[in-house]
């Protein structure tokens, strides 16, 4: 009798331990940031008190699920807490499965725009400006391929950027060395009108045909007179207007209205429809070309074909 007395209040004790230790286990723990960041070298028990009550019996719950587990330690860095329950989180502390976050790195991109995208993210910038790359090319703009990168919290802008910049010059290498015959471009001057042609396209299939342009006027010595380029050299600090002042300015080393040939870098970065346009266009009629859509151009043989649109247009008011 005695025994299954003392059985009976073994089952009875056994039962109120399991509902509140299962409750305690899975409930949502409080957080306002759905975010939780844990430092290398930081004790389980610090981690836990960060986002649930560790009062004596609670301690006592995670101190059996811990060794039962065999959970001695968690790893460093930042976990996602939304909709999840203490033994799910304790599991993803215990696995390292931290919070994933993306770049994404888009074409037409300048390099102001990527060092505050980089600011703006969840990386540690130790790359400014791109000076941390290493590159056979003689300028930092315009080097890296746009696509989206994933990263940890504070990893380094670094392993991404260079990845991003060895990836590009693989594929620059590759038009360039499989360029049309008649493209006497070198190698950094390709990467150079690629970028022109990214921000002068209104659309993928008229690339071919403003890099024709771009190519023709090259080979006559005729002034490529693109207006991203003028803007380029007015960056960071451009209003949004091109003025007069600043078509005629020859001190903007960006200013192909005034000055002959490429600008000295790229003005942003690109996509492998421009590089191929810029490496395997063919030199064509057109010599002008101006916007009659927000996605497209009208192209001309000659300056009063042009100044005809331009007027059709209403862009002479």
């Amino acid at each position: 009798m005695i025994y299954i007395k003392l059985t009976l209040s073994i089952v009875v004790l056994l039962f109120s331990f399991i509902g509140p230790y299962n409750s305690y286990l899975n409930h949502a723990p409080f957080n306002t940031s759905n975010y939780l960041n844990v430092t290398k070298g930081e004790s389980i028990y610090i981690t836990i008190a960060k986002i649930s009550d560790l009062n004596f019996i609670n301690k006592f719950f995670l101190r059996i699920h811990l060794n039962y587990n065999k959970i001695h330690k968690f790893q460093a860095g930042e976990y996602q807490l939304y909709n999840k329950t203490l033994k799910n989180i304790i599991n993803d502390l215990n696995n390292g499965s931290t919070v994933t976050h993306k770049l994404s790195i888009a074409e037409g991109m300048n390099i102001y725009q990527l060092n505050q995208l980089i600011n703006d993210s969840y990386l540690i910038n130790d790359c400014y400006m791109l000076k941390c790359i290493k590159t056979d090319l003689s300028f930092k703009e315009g080097i890296l391929f746009p696509d989206t990168y994933y990263y940890k919290k504070n990893m380094l802008a670094s392993n991404i950027l260079q990845k991003s910049h060895d990836i590009l010059n693989k594929h620059l290498d590759y038009f360039y060395k499989n360029k049309n015959l008649n493209n006497q471009l070198k190698k950094e001057e390709i990467l150079i009108l690629a970028s022109i042609i990214e921000k002068e396209a209104g659309n993928n299939d008229e690339k071919f045909h403003i890099s024709s342009v771009f190519l023709k006027r090259l080979s006559i010595d005729m002034k490529l007179q693109a207006d991203p380029t003028i803007i380029y050299g007015l960056l960071p600090n451009f209003d949004g207007d091109i003025k007069k002042s600043d078509i005629l300015d020859k001190n903007n080393k960006y200013n192909t209205y005034m000055i002959k040939g490429l600008p000295p870098t790229p003005i942003s970065l690109v996509s492998l429809t421009s590089l191929d346009a810029a490496a395997n266009a063919t030199l064509g009629e057109y010599l002008y070309f101006v916007a009659d859509s927000p996605s497209s151009h009208y192209f001309s043989k000659t300056y009063q074909e042009h100044l005809n649109k331009i007027n059709d247009l209403g862009l002479n008011k």
